[in-house]
């Protein structure tokens, strides 16, 4: 999208990310019938800029209000918008800029909000123009050529004596009906769609695209039988109903080539005639891009749907952790060392560890969460895990090949390692009876030629691939193994939620997954992720002990428990503190003490204004304070990178006091 387009819905806003790139048109409506977004294959086929198309109504732009037959066009996208299930196909004519008429098939899709009301149309266009020309010349010429052997024939009986002159005649006719194919062969080279002639499913003639797809000399494709041979299995009955059908609407199968290659292809037949022989006309279309653009769009939005739930349980949960790893820390800070609780307390704060890298599990759905990024070796990485892993799994022989070469990646270690982790767990649970798990790394390159179900970003990657020599799984189950709630073990053995947040991960990383499995063969996975053109960055191990210091400090919170938490902790470690229950309370007492406050610990989620115009208006009472963001989780992840740039850190709840003291200190120093 433009960088100077207007907002858009977040429909259309995820609408537009999945299908920018389309090769078809792709148009969003909203429930008025106005444009929301038309991708660039739209534009450029309409001739229209983005802003000279977006939030104008569809009629008077692309949609004429009358087509050339006068049927009235509004009243359609009137019909469409409040009845679209009666609209999932549809056939119009439409209008570029400069004026042209041109035709296009549509498949419609609609968008409901809670309540089951049409909020927008999701429709995805082709441009069949030629095809409707190409009908119409057929259909003249089927007229002149009848009208014309009619006449002869008239002739014949009306005078013998005119014989050599009617042969002549017919001959004539010969001539031009030969003309009329050549004319049907030049037409359908035109077509990038596959064009065939049958009878009684017998091929008469097809075009260089149908013999493309199906990847056969066109010469041998002359009298074979197209269902047979070209048809798959569990559509084949279905296509004989419709060979003698009138039907002329559009329907999808599954083709089959002569390798066996099997796509997904849409089919319209209609009554035609081919050199005097009457026959059925078909068109067929490839539609495997546009499946593969449906089903990431699917995914996309139930991806979105789950990341939205986890980021709110995150957020709860990590205010909640803060709270108890607070008043942990403070109790810790007073019992002297001999004191026999301090291993209680030793144990709650390994639960709470725990529990916090539960939540960052669960943010691995949602987009934009704040993540540790920094440089990461796989293959360090990878010998980390297994250490603590292969100890618990000895039944299981463990192998790998780790290639030194493999580059490293850009990401979160912690989310990264769950993905490994998510990975071995799923196939030691396919191998109950032990087995083989093989850990390879390797460095590869993808490209745009590279034929896979999905669409690359072309680059050199990092691959990570986990195989097992499980039981395996069927097609259909693939289909559904990064589904949220989707499991294949028994009631209580699992969540389901394993491989759709290895799923949500990768796709954060900007990388890919794919699967390999036959059933009794094992399971492969392969994880594709960016390298990173950058340098390791050494990590630095957090000092144990507790900075202490001096100075008045703001903390601002609207979770009471918290609040009062945090402040125990800053006095503990020496400083005045000033608590604010909210963003109005904080400006307030802000304001009441200019110059005093050396810091502000500042909440990110709160009621009221947003962070950014918080920060906005305390900067405006004293712009040399600085400003530490603390946050569960940040369901707005542009909202988190505008405000980290107007502060002066970040710290994750929950939060050990070693961790507050140290970025405290921090702070101060890079102020000095």
């Amino acid at each position: 999208m433009p960088p100077d387009a207007p907002p858009v819905s977040p429909t259309a806003e995820n609408a537009s990310i999945s299908l920018e790139e389309a090769n078809s048109i792709v148009l969003i409506l909203d429930g008025r019938g106005q444009v929301q977004l038309l991708n660039r294959f739209g534009l450029e086929f309409f001739g229209y800029h983005h802003s000279e198309i977006f939030g104008q109504p569809v009629v008077g732009t692309i949609i004429p209000e009358k087509d050339r037959a006068g049927n009235d066009m509004a009243a359609m996208i009137d019909g469409l918008l409040r009845n679209p299930d009666d609209y999932v196909r549809q056939i119009n004519e439409n209008c570029r800029k400069n004026g042209q008429r041109v035709w296009v098939v549509w498949s419609n899709r609609a968008f409901r909000d809670e309540a089951g009301k049409v909020s927008g149309i999701l429709c995805v266009g082709n441009d069949i123009t030629d095809r409707k020309a190409m009908e119409s010349l057929l259909e003249q010429d089927r007229v002149k050529l009848t009208a014309r052997v009619q006449e002869q024939n008239q002739s014949l009986k009306e005078a013998n004596e005119k014989l050599k002159a009617e042969i002549a005649q017919r001959e004539k006719v010969q001539q031009e009906l030969q003309e009329s194919r050549n004319r049907y062969r030049l037409l359908s080279e035109a077509s990038t769609e596959g064009i065939l002639f049958h009878e009684n499913g017998v091929m008469i003639e097809v075009n260089d695209a149908f013999a493309e797809l199906v990847e056969c000399p066109r010469q041998r494709l002359i009298g074979m039988d197209v269902i047979e041979n070209f048809i798959a299995l569990e559509d084949q009955e279905r296509v004989r109903r419709r060979v003698d059908s009138e039907d002329e609407r559009p329907y999808e199968i599954t083709g089959r080539s002569v390798t066996g290659r099997t796509f997904p292809v849409e089919l319209r037949a209609r009554l035609g005639e081919f050199a005097g022989r009457r026959c059925r006309v078909v068109t067929v279309r490839d539609i495997t891009n546009r499946k593969k653009t449906e089903r990431k769009l699917i995914q996309s939005q139930k991806m979105e749907a789950v990341g939205t739930l986890a980021s709110g349980i995150a957020h709860d949960f990590n205010n909640m952790l803060a709270g108890i790893q607070g008043n942990v820390e403070i109790l810790r800070r007073q019992a002297s060392d001999d004191d026999p609780q301090r291993k209680r307390m030793d144990i709650i704060c390994q639960i709470v560890e725990r529990g916090a890298k539960l939540t960052k599990q669960l943010l691995g759905y949602a987009r934009g969460g704040q993540e540790e990024v920094r440089e990461i070796n796989l293959n360090r990485l990878i010998e980390g895990t297994l250490e603590m892993f292969g100890r618990a799994q000895r039944h299981i022989v463990m192998r790998t090949r780790m290639d030194p070469d493999t580059p490293r990646v850009k990401g979160d270690p912690t989310q990264i390692e769950q993905v490994l982790l998510n990975l071995m767990i799923n196939a030691v649970h396919a191998m109950p009876d032990g087995g083989q798990l093989f850990i390879e790394t390797a460095a590869t390159r993808l490209s745009r030629n590279e034929s896979r179900v999905y669409e690359v970003v072309p680059g050199r990657y990092a691959l990570l691939s986990v195989r097992d020599t499980g039981k395996g799984m069927d097609r259909e189950t693939q289909k559904q193994i990064f589904e949220p709630f989707f499991t294949t073990k028994e009631r209580g053995e699992g969540t389901g939620l394993g491989l759709a947040s290895t799923y949500g991960i990768v796709k954060a990383h900007k990388g890919y997954i794919e699967v390999y499995s036959e059933p009794g063969e094992g399971s492969q996975f392969n994880v594709l992720l960016p390298a990173s053109d950058g340098t390791e960055t050494a990590e630095v191990a957090d000092e144990p002990a507790v900075e202490t210091g001096t100075g008045t400090l703001m903390i601002v919170d609207d979770e009471p428990d918290f609040l009062d938490v945090g402040r125990e902790m800053l006095e503990l470690l020496g400083y005045t503190v000033i608590p604010a229950a909210s963003s109005e309370e904080a400006l307030e007492r802000f304001s009441s003490a200019p110059g005093s406050v050396q810091l502000i610990i500042l909440d990110m989620i709160m009621p009221g204004p947003p962070v950014s115009e918080t920060i906005r208006r305390l900067r405006e009472i004293d712009g040399s304070v600085p400003v530490l963001l603390a946050s569960g989780y940040s369901q707005d992840a542009e909202a988190v990178r505008h405000s980290l740039t107007m502060c002066s850190g970040f710290i994750q709840k929950p939060f050990r006091m070693v961790s507050l003291s140290r970025k405290i200190k921090a702070i101060f120093k890079d102020a000095q």
